[in-house]
């Protein structure tokens, strides 16, 4: 498993290369800039990183083709990658942020994704392209000036349709909101469609986009879970059927908007909504923690901390005797204490970056 962090939307290009350049150092794979119709270009917010890292991959997500024609889509895509000597990834998608802010409808979503990545794929210098096809046409094009490995192409993809798209076209895709049971079963159904034709699925590449807030103080990293669950894939019941019960599930959807309010207002309160089933919410489908305990997750141990504070100093647990710390008897791993530092290292910096989204890969 690997790890690669998206930037939020206000990240700079000076912050991103600051950043970037820090995952870098602690052997993180790839830095992704997030696509939204308020936030700088994607592509330009990676430029001064692509110039002075060496190993990060980096790239833009999502974009759409109904927003960005895929030929110049591909040339800035082959522009990165020439910049950052052959490491340059993009991550396209079916439409949403974007298109919301432009005032355009999400239509023939498959369609324009399947003639973007044919584009993509057929974008090379040893090859004139004429491509035409139901939306989008190229002619005589031909980027000599290409000399790179190509760069990785991913497909956002959370459902059988695209995800055979993918499989066809892509270098690889990328779910968000796959808990492990989801996930395992994904991949299985996609390695068989790879092999049905005939692509080796030891090429192919699967990440997951999982949510990970991360801050100094832990009681802001759960507020802040809270606040966003409605975001996790918009409380679809699949998601979240894994480990909620049956009657668990229904109310959490009947109370949808006491979700959404919470995440308008800003507020980690949720009316109508029992801690203990937010609380079994959170800990199965985000990841948050204090940034020197970036493996633990458990709401309630935030909650059994704050009273501890709230005792007399000898009543409080010493910090060898809290099941936090001793991660219930076993010592933490060396993959444990590697995501701990990345943690520490960027939450310090750059407090409004301190939700950390990543990747699985």
């Amino acid at each position: 498993m690997e790890i690669d962090i998206i930037l939020n939307e206000f990240a700079s290009a000076d912050e991103a290369c600051e950043l970037g350049l820090l995952a870098e150092s602690y052997g993180v794979r790839g830095i992704w800039a997030s696509n939204y119709g308020w936030s700088r270009d994607p592509f330009m917010v990676l430029s001064k990183l692509a110039l002075e890292s060496e190993t990060i991959l980096m790239g833009p997500m999502a974009i759409t083709a109904a927003e960005l024609h895929p030929l110049k889509m591909a040339n800035l895509l082959a522009t990165l990658n020439e910049m950052s000597h052959g490491r340059a990834m993009i991550m396209v998608g079916g439409g949403g942020a974007v298109l919301q802010s432009i005032g355009m409808k999400r239509e023939r979503m498959v369609r324009h994704a399947r003639e973007c990545l044919e584009i993509l794929r057929d974008h090379r210098p040893d090859k004139k392209l004429n491509y035409r096809g139901e939306i989008y046409t190229v002619y005589a094009n031909q980027p000599k000036w290409i000399t790179d490995q190509p760069p990785l192409v991913y497909f956002g993809s959370n459902h059988p349709q695209t995800r055979r798209l993918s499989v066809e076209l892509a270098d690889g895709l990328i779910t968000s909101d796959f808990v492990v049971s989801l996930m395992r079963d994904f991949i299985a159904e996609a390695k068989d469609e790879l092999e049905a034709i005939g692509r080796s699925p030891d090429a192919f590449r699967f990440s997951n986009f999982w949510a990970w807030h991360i801050k100094e103080d832990a009681e802001a990293s759960m507020r802040e879970a809270r606040r966003e669950l409605m975001l996790r894939g918009w409380l679809g019941e699949q998601y979240f059927a894994p480990f909620l019960e049956p009657d668990e599930v229904r109310f959490m959807r009947d109370h949808e908007q006491d979700f959404l309010n919470a995440f308008l207002r800003g507020t980690h309160e949720i009316e109508n909504v029992p801690d203990d089933l937010i609380d079994k919410m959170i800990t199965n489908i985000r990841r948050w923690a204090r940034s020197d305990r970036a493996g633990d997750r458990n709401p309630a141990r935030v909650r059994r901390r704050r009273a501890d504070r709230n005792r007399p100093a000898c009543a409080r647990r010493s910090r060898g005797c809290d099941p936090v710390d001793r991660r219930a008897g076993h010592p933490a791993t060396l993959s444990d204490l590697r995501l701990r530092k990345i943690a520490a290292a960027f939450v310090l910096p750059y407090r409004r970056a301190a939700q950390a989204h990543c990747a699985l890969e």
